[in-house]
């Protein structure tokens, strides 16, 4: 038998949670080779809908908990997909049972616990991320070479809307699941802004409206950065919107829709770059979704070369992230209820 290397390395997957993401991820990850990515185990709460994601997929252990996948030794890496009041609890789990975790966002409720989360696995020496997919899409490292060879300038102002109707979702009908403006939109746009600016703001102000149930289903807010830099970010759970990140700049501006999972770069009449996905063998959800390729494959190549964080989303920022996204929402009055 041929001497496993690090070229050849298989990362054995282990997915927690059974939603529409799971499918997205599991259907996206096929397209991948699959010398460097196999699925071993699923987990959820509810194990018929369990055995037939397994089934569908061809993922050989089912588990009804979370429990018991934590304890199986032959899972390497779990991509935790549960509601976003659970991603503290479950990514806990793994990596205080070894195992490295790429999360949904925002891996935490509140900066409290994404910072322990963070700490928890540079303790453990495992690597962990959040699931910031916008950040891997080849638009992201196009866009950033051209702002970084002085493709706009000096870049002063930076403005998105992000709007989607999705106050039919569960965790926008019940404060306790962890849904809202912020948490599911608001994170993509603060990470753009971080992307292009790449400093935090230093002040930001916002107002919103929350729902009878005190979610959070709109957001705006004005962000302050240090030399003259300005940004404005717009999101609602109520009404779609532009979904477009505009950035200005002294020699010019760029305009890029779907700002989170870009497939498309236009940065002149003349210069348009256009990238195509890959095709999954079932019907994926979510718009793009098998960009998410692009983020599986990028925690293969970090922990091939043995980093325990990814250099195109550090930790660091995510912990920023959160702290921001507090800021927020005390702003808009959400009461932070998240226990930890």
């Amino acid at each position: 038998m041929p001497e496993v290397t690090n070229m050849t390395r298989q990362l054995r997957w282990g997915v927690a949670g059974v939603g529409m993401i799971s499918h997205d991820f599991l259907t996206a990850m096929a397209s991948l080779p699959a010398d460097q990515h196999k699925v071993i185990a699923i987990a959820g709460k509810d194990l018929d809908r369990v055995h037939r994601f397994a089934t569908l997929h061809k993922i050989p252990t089912a588990y009804e908990g979370y429990e018991a996948m934590a304890h199986d030794t032959s899972v390497e890496i779990v991509f935790v997909s549960v509601l976003n009041m659970q991603h503290y609890e479950i990514s806990k789990l793994m990596l205080e049972n070894g195992k490295h975790v790429l999360c949904e966002k925002p891996i935490g409720m509140t900066y409290k616990q994404t910072k322990a989360l963070v700490d928890l696995a540079r303790e453990r020496k495992l690597f962990l991320l959040e699931g910031m997919w916008s950040r891997f899409f080849p638009a992201y490292d196009a866009l950033d070479k051209h702002i970084s060879a002085g493709g706009l300038g000096d870049i002063y102002h930076i403005n998105i809307q992000f709007g989607v109707e999705i106050t039919d979702l569960e965790r926008n009908l019940m404060k306790d699941l962890g849904g809202g403006a912020v948490l599911d939109l608001g994170i993509y746009m603060l990470q753009f802004l971080q992307f292009v600016y790449k400093e935090p703001p230093t002040d930001i102000v916002c107002a919103g409206h929350l729902s009878k149930v005190g979610v959070d289903e709109s957001i705006s807010c004005v962000l302050k950065y240090s030399d003259g830099r300005t940004a404005t970010i717009a999101a609602h759970t109520r009404a779609t919107m532009t979904n477009r990140a505009e950035i200005t700049g002294t020699k010019g501006s760029i305009a890029m829709d779907y700002f989170w999972c870009p497939t498309v770069l236009h940065l002149s009449a003349a210069n348009i770059t256009e990238w195509t996905l890959p095709k999954g063998k079932y019907r994926f959800h979510f718009h793009n979704s098998a960009g998410l390729s692009y983020q599986i494959q990028e925690c293969w190549d970090c922990i091939n070369k043995d980093l325990l964080e990814s250099p195109k989303m550090s930790l660091d920022e995510s912990v920023l992230l959160a702290k921001l996204m507090d800021t927020m929402r005390t702003q808009v009055g959400v009461l932070n209820t998240a226990t930890w």
